[in-house]
């Protein structure tokens, strides 16, 4: 049986790895990803990443829709004018 090993992640997402989980573990892991990118003042694809590559994602709560997410810049145009 073959294992595959995922690459090491950088130092610097190692840091932040570090940075969630101490955000997210004494709160049970009840966070979802925008909590934990508004609190550690991060990207939310960064947390993701981190998170995906962790093997955290399962551990977290699932972010309630983004306001606004979908919208085109043929709306935002539209409500301009």
């Amino acid at each position: 049986m073959v294992v595959m090993r995922r690459a090491p992640l950088t130092p610097c997402a190692e840091a932040l790895a570090y940075r969630i989980w101490g955000y997210a573990k004494p709160r049970a892991w009840d966070v979802s990803i925008g909590d934990l990118a508004l609190a550690l003042d991060v990207d939310r694809r960064r947390i993701g990443i981190v998170c995906a590559r962790k093997g955290w994602t399962t551990r977290l709560r699932a972010s309630p829709p983004t306001p606004g997410a979908g919208a085109s810049f043929e709306d935002l145009h539209d409500l301009l004018v």
